[in-house]
């Protein structure tokens, strides 16, 4: 009896010493990696559909729609600021891109905040830490739709691991009174039959159990979190629904500590999944957790997007940082826009323009001259405006406005629709997005060129007539000269031009006044060493 309960003894204190060690030599490689990334690129990874789960839960309808998101290369611009800590902030930072407005009381808070943590490294580090903390598991992308739904993740039969628990406890007292070679036979049954019912539950249930520990985790480290300078004071609300949450956050450690064993990578994790087995607690835990997370599932939904804005704003002082130059925007209730020095943030070493709109515009130029990256830039710009209040440029004047595009057209062979009819799809909705209520900013990219010339003028002509006339700025490149000319009094004409060579064609990627003068396709053909008999032809065509 003695040699077991010594034997007992020692594989607790190995336990806990080995996760000790484990726990300390994790916080100490946290502390360095919050450190070192503030205000560096982050780390480009695979993209994770996954990011926009709480934007699916709360989304109303409004904001960039797919279309103009993939036009925009935005998962790519989402990658190029997401410096977030944890799944929360991730998701959040996506609701914000996606979402594309503020209003002016939004703006004011969000900028204090921004401001805030890029002042304070180390504030903002001990929140990092405790972001981190809560991490980015898989599963964790998941708890907007989980607590969304979350009546029907309850664990059935309850008794019956409350009996196999009192079995456990039982087969321990009765080992004093049991003969010498049957002392550790009933306590090894209830052990065998827990840790296969555990392992059973765990392969059945293994998404549910694993959200729960994460859920419940970032609770904990919200209440830590909420204590520290200035959290409070931007969100009075976090500390009222923790408050209201303070039953939920008991069952914290028994959840969340198999995910931290399981983290550590070693045999600590692989102790703890047979401790939580054979005692059972962590399904018993789970249980009671959940029905009290029912009763207030709104405060936790509070807790998490207060979270998840928290990462952001860290996020956005951290993305601000890594670039040349950025202005927070100005915003008029002019239909209007101006911009100095606007570049694209995912262009290294961009080239600058500065703009001047009072009405919609059109722009020239030869192929790969710089018309569809400026009026990409032009309308990201107005999307990080709203969303983050960042705007890659040294002044940007806009008014508060819905942004849409139609850019990068493609064929759906599976759908029967050719390219053409695509377009006009694309052009069909941003005509019906448009609202007397607010403005609408929207880029058009070589329209209609799906079509023969002839109609593609008069057509072309058509539309932007008509969007002249509606609330909208509307920045289109094309290749039509002709539309220069006819509607030279309802927009305002801009170009992008080149120098030709003998041997190069040189881009100054400057946006200049008034239509495109000059061509370069021919050219092209010889420079990428086409026969010379079709230059020829096509010079002579031309």
């Amino acid at each position: 009896m003695l040699k077991t309960l010594l034997l007992i003894v020692c594989l607790i204190l190995i336990l806990t010493v080995t996760w000790g060690i484990s726990y300390f030599d994790l916080k100490r490689r946290r502390r360095d990696f919050v450190r070192e990334k503030f205000g560096r690129m982050p780390k480009i990874r695979e993209w994770n559909d996954t990011f926009r789960n709480y934007y699916d839960v709360v989304n109303d309808g409004t904001g960039i729609d797919s279309v103009t998101w993939n036009d925009l290369s935005l998962n790519d611009v989402f990658q190029r600021i997401n410096s977030c800590d944890c799944s929360a902030g991730e998701e959040i930072l996506y609701r914000r891109l996606r979402r594309n407005r503020m209003s002016a009381d939004e703006r004011i808070m969000f900028e204090q905040q921004v401001q805030a943590w890029a002042e304070d490294a180390d504030g903002r580090g001990k929140i990092e830490e405790l972001l981190c903390d809560i991490g980015k598991s898989a599963s964790s992308y998941y708890i907007p739709a989980y607590m969304d739904g979350i009546e029907a993740y309850v664990l059935g039969n309850q008794w019956l691991y409350r009996i196999l628990q009192i079995l456990l406890a039982a087969s321990v007292l009765v080992m004093p009174f049991l003969p010498a070679d049957m002392l550790a036979f009933p306590f090894m049954a209830v052990c065998a039959l827990n840790l296969g019912i555990y392992f059973w539950l765990n392969m059945k249930h293994d998404l549910e159990l694993s959200l729960i520990g994460t859920a419940v985790s970032l609770l904990g480290n919200a209440k830590q979190i909420v204590r520290l300078k200035n959290v409070s004071g931007f969100f009075p609300e976090l500390d009222e629904a923790l408050h209201e949450l303070r039953g939920v956050i008991r069952g914290d450690r028994i959840l969340r500590i198999k995910r931290e064993g399981s983290g550590t990578g070693d045999a600590m994790g692989t102790l703890l999944d047979y401790v939580m087995g054979i005692t059972l607690v962590q399904i018993t835990t789970y249980n009671k957790v959940m029905k009290r997370l029912i009763d207030h599932a709104d405060a936790y939904m509070t807790v998490y997007r207060c979270i998840g804005e928290v990462d952001a704003a860290i996020c956005t002082a951290s993305f601000r940082q890594t670039l040349p130059w950025y202005c927070t925007p100005e915003y008029t209730d002019e239909k209007k826009m101006e911009m100095t020095e606007a570049y694209h943030p995912l262009i290294q070493d961009p080239v600058a323009n500065d703009l001047a709109l009072e009405k919609s515009c059109l722009i020239t130029g030869s192929n790969a001259s710089g018309k569809s990256t400026f009026i990409k830039a032009v309308a990201l710009n107005s999307v990080l405006g709203q969303a983050l209040n960042t705007c890659m440029a040294r002044r940007f004047v806009m008014p508060e406005a819905d942004v849409i595009t139609s850019m990068a057209v493609k064929d759906d062979l599976m759908a029967g629709e050719s390219y053409f009819i695509r377009e006009i799809r694309y052009l069909k909705r941003i005509l019906d997005s448009l609202s007397d209520d607010r403005v609408t900013i929207c880029a058009i990219d070589e329209i209609l060129r799906g079509t023969n010339t002839g109609e593609r003028i008069r057509a072309s002509r058509a539309i932007l007539e008509y969007l002249r006339d509606k609330n909208c700025i509307a920045l289109v490149a094309t290749h039509d000269k002709e539309l220069t000319e006819l509607l030279k009094d309802d927009y305002l004409n801009f170009h992008f031009s080149e120098e030709i060579g003998e041997d190069d064609i040189v881009f100054s990627y400057k946006i200049m006044e008034g239509p495109a003068t000059s061509q370069n396709a021919v050219k092209l053909l010889e420079f990428a060493g086409f026969p010379e008999e079709i230059i020829r032809a096509a010079e002579n065509k031309s």
